[in-house]
């Protein structure tokens, strides 16, 4: 009997069929599968084209305040400038951001971080560029989502 015991605690500790197999590490795959959500989530949210959250409204709001539409165009289909619809397809966040305050003055743009208005609104602006470069905001006049219509 003795003998039997001693097999049996040999056997669960070796990794035999018999044994219960340890739970694989989840962390690293959750750890990316949570970065890939954060990449993937939408920086806006829009309704009807043209009804967008506060953020993304003050983004507007700045593009035109700015009149960024001088070297991009209204729609931003680019002038002098590039084409942000296009442009903002492949801009990371951070990209757009260096961007945006240091500019690219061999280019013409000039750098915005002494801006207040764009230093606050930077994050809404790259929403509102975005949310046109997807297609899923209009070009023109925006509204907040809460107002009603």
């Amino acid at each position: 009997m003795r003998l039997f015991a001693i097999v049996l605690l040999i056997a669960a500790s070796s990794g035999t069929p018999n044994s219960v197999p340890e739970k694989p590490q989840a962390y690293p795959k959750t750890q990316a599968a949570a970065k890939q959500a954060r990449a993937n989530a939408s920086p806006y949210t829009v309704e009807n084209g043209d009804r967008v959250d506060e953020q993304t409204l003050q983004g507007w709001k700045t593009w035109r305040a700015l009149a960024c539409e001088r070297c991009h165009g209204a729609s931003q289909e680019g002038l002098v400038g590039p084409p942000l619809v296009e442009s903002m397809k492949k801009l990371t966040k951070e990209e757009f951001h260096t961007t945006l305050m240091k500019g690219r003055p061999e280019k013409g743009m000039p750098p915005f971080e002494s801006s207040a208005m764009v230093t606050r609104n930077w994050e809404g602006l790259y929403a509102y560029l975005k949310g046109r470069a997807d297609g899923r905001i209009q070009a023109g006049r925006l509204q907040p989502l809460e107002q009603p219509r």
